[in-house]
């Protein structure tokens, strides 16, 4: 056999540095080209399949009702929203004189150490005087990963498209989760709770009234 032409000498591939660990500290989540765009096809996406989910394993809601500029008070923790009109994200096919986006900013605070464990993130939902419905879909969560300090406030921004006709008047119903612990063993996640069997049961709805 001939023999085999000198080859090149081999250069290893350049390393690519490790990305950065993020702030232990935050879990703040902002707006970029990517976010806008699930954000823009989430909120155009019908509700109809979750509708139909959660109507069919669950009870009909328990609703707690805040007049408007109240905190409620619920399961150790204190919550609170405000409902403001805002412009379109870019790209969004929902700008259009029919339609109205909502900025939301709901706010929360343990009352006591309990409260400060139970750190789910809470679903959001606009509804009109005639039951209909809209997804709020959270784009900045300032709350902290780990235990949340009592009686300090943390907030989410949420945003949501409705009817320009009821834009004014449509209601935030939260949802929150008053059975996710944060301390709770990862080996304990999905194992059944005892304790918290009949609150799993339950279906809370925060009304924040306007």
């Amino acid at each position: 056999m001939p023999p085999r032409p000198p080859q090149p000498p081999w250069t290893p591939p350049e390393e690519t540095p490790p990305a950065a660990a993020p702030p232990p500290r935050s879990r703040r989540l902002l707006l970029g080209v990517g976010a806008v765009v699930a954000l823009v096809v989430a909120l155009g996406a019908p509700t109809a399949d979750r509708y139909l989910f959660y109507k069919s394993g669950r009870p009909s809601p328990t609703v707690h009702l805040a007049e408007p500029g109240q905190t409620l008070t619920y399961e150790h923790v204190s919550w609170k929203s405000a409902i403001e009109p805002t412009t379109a994200p870019p790209g969004s096919r929902h700008n259009t004189p029919d339609k109205q986006w909502l900025k939301i900013t709901v706010t929360r605070s343990a009352t006591d150490d309990t409260g400060a464990v139970l750190t789910a993130k809470p679903e959001l939902k606009l509804k009109d005087a005639g039951g209909r419905t809209w997804m709020a879909e959270i784009y900045e969560d300032n709350t902290p990963t780990e235990k949340h300090e009592v009686g300090k406030e943390y907030s989410y921004l949420a945003m949501a498209v409705v009817p320009a006709a009821v834009g004014k008047e449509v209601q935030l119903n939260l949802e929150p989760n008053i059975t996710y612990r944060m301390d709770t063993p990862t080996e304990k996640l999905f194992a059944p709770d005892e304790e918290n069997l009949d609150k799993d049961r339950r279906n809370d709805v925060i009304v924040f009234r306007r």
